[in-house]
């Protein structure tokens, strides 16, 4: 009995709609995915300089997006696509519903502890007086993820890969509803701004003090927002029970092609009535991200695990199987070389961070914007060395 099959059982003795195999090797695609993702996160948060970056990898001021504004869409999404590989076996030794669960609740509570700290230590280290347990913020994204993990990992184990789907596209339908046409408390028509929307309105009236680093009217990664995101990761779910399905392999590839495109243009069409929005985490976005996930992850199935062209993965690779430790280290760490302490004193009496320092002495060269994005690169450059050490002593850290 397949790993899914067992699982599925317990709800209902009707066939499933992607029988799974056999567990078998490593899934390349989902490594390579998940190491480009964590490359581009590096050199879209990291620059040398934040006053140059190029406009196509900053993050949007509010509605629309570039290429930064895949990457958190996109993690959610890889999330989800791993769990049937993580839980195979799992599932295939017979664990116990008890054990199951609460191996779901630590990985979930490892997020939220490592998120908060995280987003505590940016306070720090930033130098800003919010880094006290009565207004710390709270939210992140990796307590995003580890709260979408505590929901969608149940709801995989217990529910059809159809209801799974329903249940995704109902989160997105309704939410889509309540952004659009439901009256905010105080505010009456619902806006897409960042005031009088029903995001800024829950998180105002559950966590007030709570907020984003920078401002207490909107939290970009709160409460009501991991609804849509729930839907992000349970379609990753689904796209992962399909790739370890019997189907054929060119079958998969012409499936995700198709279904990526189909969802990039519903995405775009939906856009037309709530926009592109990553702040609220709108239902068209979600559409449209986890669309272009899939066109971007069938490419990688096909090139990598179905022609076997392998030559230009391993960085990727080795990137994708610590991801989470390059997440962590790398963050906290560039964090420390802004740290008031040790900034450097510049010949006209002014004092700036290292990373500044570095980024203006490239820029003497090749301009401020290039000279701040190959301090980037050489900072991804330098952790792709750290966990290419730790790659041939076989050390991966995971939860």
């Amino acid at each position: 009995m397949s790993s899914v099959t067992i699982a599925q059982s317990v709800v209902s003795s009707e066939p499933v709609l992607f029988p799974v195999a056999k567990p078998r090797e490593r899934l390349l695609a989902l490594d390579i995915f998940r190491g480009m993702t964590l490359i581009a996160m590096v050199l879209v948060n990291m620059p040398g300089d934040e006053r140059f970056t190029y406009a196509a990898i900053s993050h949007v001021k509010w509605d629309g997006w570039s290429i930064a504004d895949l990457i958190f869409p996109f993690f959610i999404f890889i999330v989800g696509v791993a769990m049937p590989y993580s839980f195979a076996k799992r599932l295939g030794r017979g664990d116990s519903d008890g054990k199951l669960l609460a191996h779901i609740v630590v990985r979930a509570a490892v997020l939220l502890g490592v998120g908060v700290f995280m987003t505590w230590y940016y306070n720090y280290m930033g130098g800003f007086t919010r880094y006290h347990l009565s207004n710390i913020r709270l939210f992140g994204a990796l307590q995003r993820i580890g709260l979408c993990y505590l929901l969608a990992a149940p709801l995989y184990l217990k529910v059809k890969p159809r209801g799974l789907a329903i249940i995704s596209a109902t989160i997105l339908v309704l939410y889509f509803i309540l952004l659009k046409f439901v009256p905010v408390p105080g505010f009456g028509v619902p806006s897409m701004a960042k005031v009088g929307n029903w995001v800024a309105y829950v998180d105002l009236h559950i966590t007030p003090h709570h907020l984003g680093l920078r401002n207490e009217i909107w939290e970009a990664k709160g409460w009501l927002g991991t609804l849509p995101a729930l839907a992000n990761m349970l379609i990753g779910v689904l796209a992962g029970l399909f790739l370890r399905s019997p189907r054929s392999a060119m079958e998969k590839v012409r499936t995700f092609l198709v279904a990526g495109n189909i969802g990039i243009l519903l995405g775009l069409i939906w856009s037309v009535w709530v926009p592109i929005n990553q702040s609220l985490w709108t239902s068209s976005m979600v559409v449209f991200m986890c669309g272009m996930a899939l066109v971007i992850l069938g490419c990688c199935y096909y090139v990598a695990d179905v022609r076997k062209i392998t030559w230009w993965t391993k960085p990727f690779i080795i990137v994708g199987i610590n991801s989470l430790f390059l997440w962590v280290m790398a963050g906290t760490t560039d964090s420390v070389f802004n740290l008031e302490l040790i900034k450097v004193h510049l010949a006209d009496g002014s004092r700036a961070p290292l990373p500044e320092v570095v980024a203006r002495f490239f820029a003497t060269w090749i301009g401020p914007t290039n000279g701040s994005e190959l301090y980037a690169a050489l900072w991804m450059a330098l952790w792709l060395g750290i966990l290419t050490l730790m790659y041939r002593k076989r050390i991966i850290v995971k939860i």
